[in-house]
Parts: structure tokens; C-alpha cells; sequence
């Protein structure tokens, strides 16, 4: 029994003799399939060291570049201010990348985890922007006693995203241990950051942070409106019938909530739950209502494929010259008073949503 088994575990670690040049989707597709020898990884290999076993395999054209600046041990970091790229081999953080500043051609990042039992966890992205459009993350755990890399799954590999036709790429940390899955929402227009701590064997899901989100939202910050607290969850909503959503944003006890979204090239505030202020927030198959007691007005935020194409906003104690509650109409066509009136009389039922929740961070 033991000689088979050590016939399969050869025949399952790829060896630098079989090394060839492998496209992204091969490798993608590939990598988890065999385990990958460290010629001398000894107890406690570099990136460097754990890279080029990974490249004697796969034969990355992305790694090429910076191994070859790694054969220098001095070297640390180089850009190219005409290629707009940049490589850095960082041998005391455990960290190396290619970055293509943005361009169309290939990237890498790669980083090393120490781990608790004395393993090392070794991670390495690889994508392109074109030709085909691919990012993805390879795991491995490294066993000092075997000098070999073994193929690990990922958080990423039960990440669900918050919508379905958002960007997923992926973030390896230089300094820190947080393990980022991006989230791009289109939407949005900002990356939405779901962030994975390390707690010495592996990564956990530990909140939500969304760039730029701060900037001109002034209800997320307490110290600057009346009626939010600090919003601690999130959660993405997608009414029937349509292909996408909106998001909301809730506090821990799930009193106060808002759900934003984009409107006239713009993130806006389109709904308030809110029991201090007497704000009630409604969902309708199109729409989605915020109902004000104390500010005697009633919201109306139509939505079509997760962008606010019309708000309606009535206000039942002011009359106009007709004797009919006064409307206020804004949207991306003209619409009369007669026909927002009709609008609303097309809500349907009310829905009862069940957010989802993930936790979320935004700065004040």
C-alpha cells in the first residue's frame, strides 16, 4: 500500500521537467490538479524561491519579467514610466508583483502567509485585462517536511457576489495579512472590497468597505444628520423582474436604514427607514417608497435595472390650484402631474424583503 501511494503522490507533483508555457485559462483551469516540488525549500522558503517552483510548472509570461530582476538579491523595485509598469520583489514582506498600471497587458502579484503549524500559505494572481479579460487567485499550502506546495481552496472559492453581473479581481497584501476580494460594481461605479482577516491557518470573512462611498453622503455620518446612525450592514436587493438592483445600508439593530442608488450619474439616497423620524420604508415590484410622518411627504424612487429612472414626490397636506395634493416631479423624461399621479396609482402590492446582511465599514 504504501509504494502505490507513493507512486500516486509522484505521479500527482508536477516536476520541473514537465515545465512548459501555459496560457492563463490553461492555468486557471489546471493548477489545482498537481502538487508542485520546492528544489531546496528547506524550512522556511522566500517568495522568491516559492514563485520559481511555481513558474518551472506553469511558465507564466508574467513571472518571467520578475524573476529575472529577482536574480539580483539586491534588487527590490523598478518602474518603467513609458511601459507604465512597475516590478517589485519585496523578499522581507514575502511579496512580489507586476503591476501594468492599468494597461493591456498581464499582471501578477504573489505573497506568502506564515502559518501557525509551521507550514507557509504561498498565493499568487495572474491576469489580463484582454484578450481574454481573466483574473484569478491560486492557493497552496507549503509542508516544510515534503518540500512541496499543495493546492489549497480559496476564500474565493465560495465568494458569492453581491450581483451577479459585477467584476471580480482580487487583492494579495504587501504589508498586513487581510486577503481582499474585489467586487466592481457597475452600478455603484466603486469597488466594493469584501475583506478576509487571517487568523494564523486561514482567512475569514471579516466586513464590507466600498471606496469612495464616503464622499458627498453625508447621511452616513452621524455626527452630520439627525436621523442615521452608523450603518454597520449591507445587503444588495434585486426586485422581481429586473436583472439588477440597489443597495441597502442598515445599523446592528436594523432601525435605521437607507438604500442608495445610482440617479442622474450620481449615488443617491432613495429610500429612509427610520423610527426616530418617523420615516418608513415601503418596496414595491418597481419602486421603492419612503413614507414621512413628521415631514408629511411621501417618496416614490421607480427603478429599472438597478438606476433610478423617475422620483416622484407627494406631498398630501399642500394643495396646488386644483385642490389636488401637490406633486414634484424629477426623472430622466418629462412627465406631467396627471401621468406621475397615474404612475403611482401602478405600484401593486407592497413586497416583503429579506435582506441578506453582510458587514460592511464606512468611514465618516
Amino acid at each position: 500500500m504504501k509504494k502505490y501511494l507513493l507512486l500516486f503522490w509522484a505521479a500527482m507533483t508536477c516536476m520541473h521537467a514537465l515545465a512548459t508555457d501555459y496560457s492563463l485559462e490553461e492555468i486557471r483551469d489546471q493548477w489545482a490538479s498537481c502538487n508542485i516540488k520546492v528544489p531546496n525549500g528547506g524550512q522556511s522558503p522566500d517568495i522568491v524561491k516559492l514563485l520559481t517552483a511555481f513558474q518551472d510548472v506553469w511558465g507564466d509570461y508574467t513571472v518571467a519579467p520578475v524573476l529575472k530582476c529577482a536574480k539580483d538579491p539586491r534588487f527590490t523595485s523598478k518602474r518603467d514610466e513609458e511601459a507604465n509598469e512597475e516590478i517589485i520583489v519585496d523578499r522581507k514582506n514575502g511579496y512580489a508583483c507586476l503591476d501594468n498600471g492599468g494597461t493591456d497587458s498581464g499582471y501578477m502579484e504573489t505573497c506568502v502567509w506564515r502559518r501557525n503549524n509551521g507550514h507557509r500559505l504561498f498565493a499568487i494572481r495572474l491576469g489580463q485585462p484582454v484578450d481574454p479579460e481573466i483574473e484569478f487567485v491560486c492557493f497552496y499550502d507549503y509542508d516544510p517536511k515534503t518540500s512541496t506546495l499543495y493546492p489549497e481552496t480559496g476564500p474565493e472559492q465560495e465568494f458569492s457576489p453581491l450581483s451577479k453581473n459585477n467584476y471580480i479581481g482580487y487583492d494579495l497584501p504587501r504589508k498586513g495579512k487581510d486577503f481582499i476580494i474585489r467586487e466592481y460594481d457597475i452600478n455603484l461605479q466603486s469597488n466594493i472590497n469584501h475583506v478576509f482577516s487571517w487568523d494564523g491557518d486561514k482567512h475569514h470573512f471579516s466586513h464590507i468597505s466600498i471606496d469612495d462611498l464616503e464622499y458627498g453622503f453625508r447621511w452616513f455620518n452621524p455626527k452630520e444628520t439627525d436621523y442615521l446612525v452608523q450603518m454597520t450592514k449591507i445587503a444588495f436587493i434585486s426586485l422581481p423582474g429586473q436583472e439588477n438592483g440597489f443597495f441597502l445600508l442598515s445599523d446592528e439593530e436594523e432601525d435605521g436604514m437607507i438604500a442608495i442608488a445610482p440617479y442622474k450619474s450620481d449615488i443617491e439616497l432613495i429610500g429612509i427607514n427610520n423610527p426616530i423620524t418617523y420615516h418608513k420604508l415601503i418596496f414595491y415590484p418597481d419602486a421603492v417608497v419612503t413614507e414621512s410622518e413628521i415631514y408629511q411627504y411621501t417618496s416614490y424612487a421607480f427603478l429599472k435595472d438597478g438606476y433610478v429612472s423617475q422620483i416622484i414626490t407627494e406631498y398630501p397636506n399642500q394643495n396646488d390650484p386644483n385642490g389636488k395634493s401637490r406633486i414634484k416631479v424629477d426623472g430622466w423624461e418629462d412627465m406631467t402631474e396627471a401621468a406621475a399621479r397615474e404612475k403611482i396609482k401602478s405600484l401593486g402590492q407592497p413586497l416583503t424583503i429579506k435582506p441578506v446582511w453582510r458587514k460592511v465599514r464606512l468611514n465618516d
